[in-house]
């Protein structure tokens, strides 16, 4: 497919507080070295419908920019729902004659977070997740984006190019460990007067505003596992310039996505129940894959990543969207201690960054074709810009409601066109799942376009799916319910 519009990456940032759309600026930086590769103009093949279609139907509009549902145990009857300008909502949907609900608003973190506050900011309460023990411990963990203030418990990198001036961090990335009460009613609540700010669990400043990646997912083995996108700005490098006019900087060498020695880039691991941390309040897993690597971030899982944008497990298998640049997105079954590419390739394909020189507010940097590279993993699908512009992970469905759709990774794009906010549903099978075969087929699930920006997934209690979308005018958001229709 022809990809006839390059506009750059800070066209991830869609999400909004109320009336906020993307901006897409990143100006000029000092020439580079020009390059012997040939840019792909149109690198995958246009996504076709499939032979099953999904309908919507409205649970509540009582959300502003929902961007993770997850459920709790003991609470079958309750989607609850992670809202960027800081909220975590309680969805009734046990009763579908009563959709659409009214929403009940079970934490409140927006005396906390950082943003959103401008266009194109990805800042704010971005992911949640109860423990695995929740029904004995009553703990519910939190990621948000909070005013940096000098005691993370990792820095951002030093810059080590002449033209990256040493700046503060933008914000600081915060994983927080809160404990929550039932309400009368059979609801969940967090009374902020008692629980105070909760507890500081794991801490760790971003450069840039964008690319934080923001998921929260326990897995099989009841660890938690923290998506981290490279820090945001372009390339995964130093010395463009960004919004504010000024280098960027926090990106030096190969990048923050190929550098074990930053949890940027990565997904990462910990035990929050374990205290032997340097700060003591959760522990690194003994069989974390670079536990014991000189100068790596014990934390890590798996690297190579942009910007992770929701993940999920389908049993012991770990899914994630991960957020292209200027022209493919990917899908990646994340294996422990692997690599999976940034910022050297980009979905399939090699990406070469060294171009920012001549295009103003645009990137040069583009990607070219090059086969499968030794210790890099290939996603299991990818899909260009002529599709979408930042793809939104999902689930691998395991539900009942649609049965032709068992086994399929379910996932969307926020929109084809950034001037619409138009998203997209799309689907791929993955069984058996197969960590290194970007061939496989995507399709879409719907013969038509949304009604607003894709910007996030949840599954209820029954494996039931829904899409969570913010409005086409950013003034507020929705909860859709997926279910099987005829073609």
């Amino acid at each position: 497919m022809r990809n006839s519009s390059r506009s750059p990456s800070s066209r991830r940032g869609w999400f909004a507080a109320i009336g906020v759309s993307c901006v897409v600026a990143l100006a000029a930086a000092p020439a580079m070295a020009s390059t012997a590769h040939e840019p792909l103009g149109d690198p995958t093949p246009d996504i076709r419908p499939g032979p099953v279609r999904v309908a919507l139907t409205t649970v509540t509009t009582g959300v502003f920019a929902p961007v993770a549902g997850i459920t709790a145990a003991g609470q079958p009857t309750r989607l609850y729902v992670v809202d960027q300008v800081g909220f975590l909502w309680d969805v009734p949907i046990g009763d579908r004659s009563q959709w659409p609900v009214a929403t009940r608003k079970v934490l409140d973190v927006s005396d906390l977070v950082v943003g959103p506050s401008r266009k194109g900011d990805e800042r704010g309460f971005l992911g949640a997740a109860f423990s695995p023990g929740f029904a004995r411990d009553g703990l519910l963990y939190t990621y948000t984006s909070e005013a940096a203030d000098g005691t993370a418990d990792y820095k951002v990198p030093v810059s080590t190019e002449a033209c990256a001036e040493i700046l503060p961090p933008d914000h600081m990335s915060v994983i927080r460990r809160w404990h929550v009460t039932t309400t009368p009613s059979g609801g969940l609540t967090v009374d902020r007067t008692q629980a105070g700010q909760g507890t500081r669990v794991f801490t760790f400043d971003q450069p840039q505003f964008n690319h934080n990646g923001g998921d929260l997912d326990f897995g099989p083995d009841g660890l938690l596992y923290i998506t981290s996108g490279d820090g945001g700005g372009k390339d995964d490098q130093d010395c463009q310039t960004d919004f504010d006019a000024r280098p960027m900087f926090g990106h030096p060498g190969g990048g923050n996505g190929q550098n074990l020695g930053t949890p940027l880039g990565k997904i990462l691991r910990i035990d929050p129940a374990g205290r032997t941390s340097a700060n003591g309040q959760y522990a690194v897993p003994s069989t974390n894959p670079f536990v014991g690597t000189p100068g790596a971030a014990p934390e890590i899982y798996a690297y190579g990543f942009r910007n992770p944008f929701r993940a999920s497990f389908d049993g012991a298998d770990l899914w994630t969207g991960d957020v292209g640049q200027n022209d493919v997105e990917e899908v990646d079954h994340v294996l422990a201690g692997r690599n999976y590419g940034w910022r050297l390739r980009e979905g399939a394909f090699g990406f070469d960054p060294a171009g920012f020189a001549s295009k103003g507010f645009q990137s040069d940097a583009f990607v070219f074709a090059q086969p499968p590279q030794a210790g890099l993993v290939e996603p299991v699908a990818n899909y260009d810009h002529d599709d979408g512009t930042a793809v939104i992970g999902g689930f691998v469905y395991r539900g009942a409601a649609m049965p032709a759709l068992t086994g399929t990774y379910v996932f969307g794009d926020f929109t084809r066109r950034l001037d619409n906010r138009h998203g997209r549903l799309f689907g791929v099978d993955v069984t058996p799942a197969s960590p290194s075969t970007a061939d496989n087929v995507i399709t879409e699930l719907r013969d038509g376009p949304l009604d607003g920006g894709v910007i996030g997934f949840g599954e209820d209690s029954a494996k039931e799916l829904y899409v969570l979308l913010v409005n086409r005018d950013g003034t507020g958001g929705s909860v859709e319910r997926l279910d099987q229709s005829t073609p």
